[in-house]
C-alpha cells in the first residue's frame, strides 16, 4: 500500500512539474512550473493577471485575459498532455482549484516582454504613457480620444474619473475646449494614472478601448437614423432566386441592411415587405419591365396606409409617421431608378404584393441575362434611389 501511494505521488510530480522557477511578473514575485517536463512554463492565471493589470474572466470552459483592445481566449483543459499538444494555440490548464496559463505565449499575445533564463523568468509591461488627446464635438455629445504608448485597461473610479492601470505617474491639467468639457486632470494613483474629465461630472459618460488608446462619450448624443432595410422577394423561379441572393449580398457589402423575402403564401410574402424601406419583387417570364402598384377600387387598399399618405401630403403630420410610411411617389422614384439601371420600360399594374407595402415597392420583370449582372444593375438602381453613389 505504501509503495502504491509513493508511486502515485511520483506520477503526479512527473505530470505537473520539474522544479519550480521564480517568475517576476511586473513587480510581483510568482512561480512557474513545467507540466510533463516539456520546457513550457505555466503559472497561476489569476495572480499573473493581477500583477500585469490584465482583465480576468472565467466563463464555462474558457478563460479570457484582456488588455485594452487586446483579448486572449484560452480554452481550459484538465489534462496537461492536451494542453501541451497544441503548439500553435495556447491552452490553459486546470490543476485542482487553480487555472494555469502558459507564461511566454500569454505574454507575447498581450504585448508584454518576456525574458527567461536558468535563474528565472521575467514578464513586464512598460508603463502606459499618455501621448495625445483629441476632443470631438458631436450632435448632443462630446467625444474624447486618448492615445497611449500601449494597450491598457481602464477602470471607472468615480463620476467622470478613470484609472489607467499601469499608467506612468503624471500630474497636470490638459485643457479641452468643449461645450461642457474644459479639461483633463491627471493625478498619480497607486495602481497607475487617474484621469478626470473636468466638466463631465453629472453627465452620462461611457468609455471603450481601442488599439493603444481609449475613447470617452460624454453626454447623450442623438441616436443615428436607422439604416434603410431592403427586402427582396425572388419569386418562385430559379433565376429570380439567384438574382435575389446575389442582390442581397451586394447590398450588404455596400453597407445596406438587406434580406430575402418570400414565403409559402401570398400573405406571408406581402408581410415580409411591410417593414421594408424598399420592397422588391422579382418575376420571370417576360422581356423586362418595372411595375408599381396601380389601385383599382378599394379591394386591396389599406386604410392606414392611404390615410397616412394623405396626412403626409397635406403636411403637419407627426414626424414619426414619415418613418413608418412613405408617399406614393416614393415607389415611382424607385421604379424610375431601377428601369434606368436595367434599361427597361416602366409600367403600373394591380399587383397584390405591392398593395400593402407602406414604403417604396416595385415588381421587376427580369430581362434575360446573367444573374450576377442583373443583381449588380438592380443594386445600382436601389443605391441611386437611396441617394448613395456606391
Amino acid at each position: 500500500m505504501v509503495r502504491r501511494v509513493a508511486w502515485l505521488f511520483l506520477l503526479l510530480l512527473s505530470a505537473f512539474g520539474q522544479s519550480e522557477k521564480p517568475l517576476l511578473a511586473g513587480s510581483a514575485r510568482l512561480s512557474a512550473v513545467y507540466p510533463l517536463n516539456r520546457g513550457v512554463s505555466y503559472t497561476e492565471a489569476r495572480p499573473f493577471a493581477r500583477a500585469l493589470g490584465l482583465g480576468y474572466l472565467e466563463r464555462g470552459a474558457d478563460l479570457y485575459l484582456t488588455l485594452g483592445a487586446r483579448a486572449l481566449r484560452l480554452p481550459v483543459v484538465p489534462d496537461p498532455r492536451a494542453a501541451l499538444a497544441n503548439i500553435e494555440k495556447p491552452l490553459a490548464l486546470r490543476q485542482g482549484e487553480r487555472v494555469l496559463v502558459p507564461v511566454k505565449r500569454v505574454a507575447r499575445a498581450l504585448g508584454a516582454s518576456y525574458a527567461g533564463s536558468e535563474a528565472g523568468i521575467r514578464v513586464r509591461l512598460e508603463p502606459v504613457r499618455l501621448l495625445d488627446q483629441y476632443l470631438a464635438i458631436g450632435d448632443g455629445g462630446e467625444q474624447v480620444f486618448l492615445r497611449f504608448s500601449r494597450d491598457a485597461n481602464l477602470v471607472a473610479t468615480g463620476p467622470a474619473r478613470f484609472l489607467v492601470v499601469g499608467g506612468a505617474p503624471m500630474e497636470g491639467f490638459l485643457p479641452l475646449l468643449g461645450n461642457r468639457l474644459y479639461g483633463l486632470e491627471l493625478t498619480p494613483h497607486p495602481l497607475g494614472l487617474e484621469l478626470r474629465l473636468a466638466g463631465a461630472e453629472g453627465l452620462p459618460v461611457q468609455y471603450a478601448p481601442y488599439p493603444k488608446g481609449a475613447v470617452f462619450w460624454v453626454g447623450t448624443p442623438k441616436k443615428p437614423a436607422p439604416r434603410p432595410l431592403v427586402v427582396v422577394d425572388g419569386g418562385y423561379g430559379p433565376l429570380g432566386k439567384r438574382v435575389a441572393e446575389a442582390l442581397v449580398a451586394r447590398l450588404r457589402n455596400r453597407g445596406i441592411a438587406a434580406r430575402l423575402g418570400g414565403g409559402p403564401t401570398p400573405a406571408a410574402r406581402a408581410e415580409a415587405g411591410t417593414l421594408a424601406d424598399v420592397f422588391l419583387v422579382l418575376a420571370e417570364g417576360g422581356s423586362g419591365a418595372v411595375y408599381t402598384y396601380r389601385p383599382r377600387g378599394d379591394a386591396l387598399a389599406l386604410a392606414f396606409v392611404a390615410r397616412a399618405r394623405e396626412a403626409l401630403l397635406l403636411g403637419g403630420a407627426p414626424r414619426a409617421l414619415s418613418r413608418e410610411v412613405a408617399p406614393a411617389e416614393a415607389s415611382a422614384v424607385l421604379a424610375e431608378r431601377l428601369a434606368k439601371s436595367l434599361g427597361v420600360n416602366r409600367g403600373r399594374a394591380e399587383i397584390a404584393l405591392l398593395a400593402w407595402a407602406p414604403k417604396a415597392a416595385a415588381l421587376v420583370e427580369l430581362p434575360k441575362g446573367d444573374a450576377n449582372a442583373l443583381a449588380e444593375r438592380l443594386a445600382n438602381g436601389i443605391l441611386a434611389y437611396l441617394g448613395r453613389t456606391r
